[in-house]
């Protein structure tokens, strides 16, 4: 079978990068093991940020009397909630395939082992192109301990089909942080062991708010424990014996790699696979998107832009990648929006939730937006802990990609009363020009 275009992999890179180039003529072919949506859809954001909406939901209305007077019986019918949760992950995957056959694109089901420079194999087949797209994605990375069959990967748990009576989470990252607070909400009893800190490249600020709210849902946190093996439902650590009707590891991911893409030349690191920043690799008509290639950050909004740049340049433009301000949320409650790079940080500039009119009436926990400035001023750097951190840090994310100055952004206007405010307020601090808190 000849293409234009073959594409490994049907996850948010793959599957944005076959529509892209479909619409634009290009006879595309999708190969994809699984099912369309990659990690995103089936196994990562979707259905962890369905658990953690309904679980926060459940929790906050629970608790809803205590600030408005309202009565409100409430329960959980747990088939229900992950049967919709399968639902809404089942159609995301429909629509993705439907949208790729739409533009002209073809799916084809199974492993793709690259051959050539315009040859891969699938189930014994080969398929020619012109240009092929790496876009295989990563996957869960278990710790080297005796007993890890007898857990479960993050991926895993976000698609488990009832509510456990207890859960142990190995890794104290954005992942198994998540997954810990939706457990403990939903009824589960819950403890997090991790090595180092848990979150441990926020600020200390924002890490003492999610440690509180961690503490105020029932996770018991135990910091500086290392795992020496799991044996049936008990993970024993160097801080004793800790037993789980369920035990996950979130302890970070790590790339897939076609097979054969060594063998034909293609380099790459432990963290994936290297690219230039057109996102083509050491193969000339060769490029690799998304979640499988070497850099820093693995996301899903990262993994599009990604897609984007790559099948322009294969369309013969020149476009080059630009990492500067990609935004990552973290989906526990308070929600944490990150942007930047703190590293360029020369000072800092907050703002609390407690002092935002927004906030107030919406009767809002603590939280805070956290600006830093390099030395001439410009905006690098940004946390949000608090509701709506998932949108607000946007603004933060398009501040930093376009080097605007905390000047621009204290003599902007933002809509009154609205949670963005923490944001211009905190700006406005840095001049002594706002007029909310108390000094």
């Amino acid at each position: 079978m000849d293409f234009d275009v073959a594409v490994i992999g049907g996850g948010t890179a793959g599957y944005a990068s076959s529509v892209i180039l479909g619409r634009r003529g290009k006879r595309v072919a999708v190969i994809e093991k699984e099912n369309i949506g990659g990690t995103c859809v089936n196994y990562g954001c979707v259905p962890s940020i369905f658990l953690s909406e309904l679980s926060f939901l459940y929790s906050r209305i629970k608790e809803i009397g205590n600030y408005k007077g309202i009565n409100i019986s409430v329960s959980i019918d747990g088939s229900s909630f992950f049967n919709k949760r399968d639902e809404i992950v089942n159609y995301l995957s429909s629509a993705g395939e439907n949208l790729i056959r739409s533009s002209g694109g073809e799916i084809i089901k199974g492993e793709a082992e690259i051959l050539g420079k315009n040859e891969v194999v699938i189930n014994g087949e080969k398929v020619t192109a012109k240009n092929i797209i790496i876009a295989s994605g990563s996957k869960p990375n278990p710790p080297q301990i005796e007993g890890i069959e007898n857990a479960v990967s993050e991926d895993e748990a976000v698609r488990i089909k009832k509510i456990p009576s207890s859960i142990i989470v190995i890794g104290g990252g954005v992942a198994g942080t998540e997954i810990a607070q939706i457990f403990a909400k939903l009824g589960s009893e819950v403890t997090i062991l991790s090595r180092g800190k848990v979150l441990k490249e926020l600020e200390e600020d924002t890490r003492k708010i999610i440690l509180e709210a961690l503490e105020f849902d029932g996770v018991n946190v135990i910091e500086g424990v290392v795992p020496e093996k799991i044996k049936e439902n008990k993970v024993v650590s160097s801080k004793g014996e800790h037993e789980g009707e369920v035990i996950v590891y979130a302890t970070g991911r790590v790339p897939s790699i076609p097979k054969g893409a060594s063998m034909i030349g293609i380099e790459s690191t432990r963290n994936g696979i290297i690219v230039n920043n057109k996102l083509e690799t050491s193969i000339k008509g060769i490029y690799a998107v998304g979640d499988v290639i070497d850099k820093e950050k693995r996301v899903a909004h990262l993994a599009y832009i990604e897609a984007i740049i790559a099948s322009l340049n294969i369309l013969g433009s020149c476009e080059e990648m630009d990492y500067e301000g990609v935004p990552q949320v973290i989906y526990t409650d308070p929600e944490i929006g990150v942007v930047g790079d703190k590293r360029k940080v020369e000072k800092y500039v907050k703002f609390p939730y407690t002092a935002n009119t927004r906030a107030i009436i919406r009767g809002l926990r603590d939280g805070f937006s956290l600006i830093g400035i390099d030395k001439n001023g410009t905006i690098v750097y940004s946390e949000i802990i608090g509701d709506n951190a998932e949108e607000l840090v946007n603004l933060m994310a398009l501040a930093i990609r376009k080097r605007l100055t905390i000047r621009d952004l204290a003599f902007s206007i933002f809509a009154h009363p609205s949670l963005s405010e923490v944001m211009l307020n905190a700006a406005r601090d840095h001049f002594d020009l706002d007029v909310d808190i108390y000094k």
